[in-house]
């Protein structure tokens, strides 16, 4: 029987033991001095690991990476519509809206504009689809659409200045294939927007492109 219990002081010490087991060491180590030596020697080693290996809470950024891709975040209400724009399922579109904060994901493409693109599903195969931000004041430049382009804003607003409309949050704005404009950031905040451009656009390099690359 003491070389079970023996079996059992590590864990013990660590305190991962199911109740019965502790009742059996607890009782073993009261009749037998030897045993409880090798507990305690047992617990010194887990305090001194304990204040050694201290736990890293999650920066801000990684707690709400992991709340969007669990379906939360500042922007889980757009889960189902970008599921939709996409064609891709309601997790891989709360997947996707992770990305937005992640600093890391944003490519920077002219100043003040950033960019995350993606594959989109079967039906957005020819696509281009992605995450745009604006700071305020910003300005995506003239281009043209090779095909539909349906963009929603997610958080802040841009003015399209070639058909004099803005555009806010929540907002669906789709452009037809063959037409032209661009946007600015207006207001005090940075504009993140999602938008699936069928065959891409053309910003004046003469055939298909992803914007401003």
């Amino acid at each position: 029987m003491t070389g079970d219990v023996r079996e059992l002081l590590p864990l013990y010490a660590l305190g991962i033991l199911e109740s019965e087991e502790v009742v059996v060491v607890e009782r073993a180590i009261a009749g037998d001095a030897e045993l409880a030596a090798e507990l305690a020697a047992y617990q010194q080693t887990a305090d001194a690991l304990g204040s050694v290996i201290q736990p890293v809470p999650p920066s801000a950024e990684v707690k709400q990476r992991l709340l969007v891709s669990a379906g939360g975040g500042r922007f889980a209400g757009f889960s189902a519509r970008l599921a939709k724009l996409y064609d891709v399922t309601v997790e891989r579109a709360c997947e996707l809206l992770g990305l937005i904060e992640r600093s890391a994901s944003w490519r920077p493409q002219i100043p003040g504009v950033s960019l995350i693109d993606f594959d989109g599903g079967p039906a957005a195969a020819t696509a281009d689809c992605g995450f745009f931000r604006l700071s305020p004041g910003a300005m995506f430049p003239p281009h043209k659409h090779l095909g539909e382009e349906v963009t929603i804003i997610l958080t802040g607003q841009v003015r399209d200045v070639v058909n004099d409309r803005l555009i806010g949050p929540g907002e669906e704005y789709v452009q037809l294939e063959g037409s032209a404009h661009y946007l600015l950031c207006v207001g005090p905040e940075e504009c993140i927007y999602a938008a699936r451009a069928i065959n891409g656009i053309d910003v004046g390099t003469g055939g298909r492109a992803r914007p401003i690359n």
